[in-house]
């Protein structure tokens, strides 16, 4: 995948991901992105597989599915998103040893109220995560 420092996401995009974290909370929810390495086109919400308040685990069925939906669409799955309910948008260490696709960006979301910016964006880089700008688009 072409790694590109801003990536568009819609308001709709943005809608979908905190009403999946607020429904889920107090645990993170997760999903995962797709579109393309320039824009954000739709969330597949998942299962959390680990119903945990700091941790999450992709149902496998769930990533699956994505894919499909993104073939069917001529997309592609092209990231994950992620909530912390308790904490900033900020990889945890936990994050840096779960995650395991280079390509992928990785969104999280924060649901704490005293958070200057609710969502953040990241690329795997070797020994941690690059931050990468989230340019909302109506």
């Amino acid at each position: 995948m072409d790694r590109t420092t801003t990536i568009d996401i819609p308001d709709s995009v943005v809608s979908d991901i905190l009403k999946h974290a607020y429904c889920d909370a107090p645990n993170e929810c997760c999903g995962l992105l797709i579109g393309s390495p320039h824009r954000l086109e739709r969330v597949h919400p998942a299962r959390n597989l680990v119903a945990s308040p700091t941790r999450y685990l992709i149902d496998p069925a769930d990533h699956f599915a994505a894919v499909h939906r993104a073939r069917t669409d001529r997309l592609s799955v092209v990231g994950t998103y992620h909530s912390h309910p308790l904490g900033p948008p900020v990889p945890s260490m936990t994050d840096l040893l779960d995650a395991t696709y280079p390509d992928y960006v990785y969104v999280i979301v924060s649901l704490r109220h005293d958070c200057e910016t609710e969502l953040k964006g990241y690329h795997l880089m070797k020994g941690g995560f690059e931050l990468v700008a989230l340019r909302p688009v109506g």
